[in-house]
């Protein structure tokens, strides 16, 4: 059995008072879109969507969603996600539920890049927005996901 985890950063965001209130520019929906497209073509079926309850963040969720047919209801927010550093993001990896297969996961750089890195020392760079890495883990459970095991 796999777990495989989509990391990816929110679309294009545009300037607000406060960050946690960017909403995504009219680039950064069409890059979502995109990215969702990517995602039925290749048949991925996702099981669970968490998303930072950021507003860009959040939208890039819902538009994502929208796409691949998944119920925007169901996205799960994750305050801790927000701007989150590379071990909280584990950490909230770690405690996904086990029936969960595969899991879309929307969030910030730089914690998102630095996550992906320590999981797969493959990956080179960093995410640019509305990208995603794709990490898969021959593991039973989210809580046995380790460094350079992706």
């Amino acid at each position: 059995m796999h777990k495989t985890i989509l990391l990816m950063r929110h679309g294009e965001a545009g300037f607000a008072e406060r960050d946690f209130d960017r909403s995504l520019t009219e680039n950064g929906i069409e890059q979502c879109k995109a990215q969702g497209l990517r995602l039925k073509e290749n048949k991925v079926a996702c099981s669970a969507i968490v998303s930072s309850p950021a507003a860009r963040a959040w939208s890039s969720a819902a538009t994502v969603a929208g796409v691949i047919d998944y119920p925007v209801d169901k996205i799960i927010p994750v305050d801790t996600l927000y701007n989150a550093r590379e071990e909280t993001i584990l950490h909230i990896i770690k405690n996904f539920d086990d029936s969960w297969h595969t899991v879309l996961l929307i969030g910030h750089n730089p914690g998102l890049s630095f996550l992906a890195h320590t999981l797969c020392s493959k990956i080179q760079g960093s995410l640019d927005v509305s990208e995603y890495y794709e990490l898969s883990f021959p593991l039973l459970h989210w809580s046995d996901i380790a460094a350079a095991k992706g």
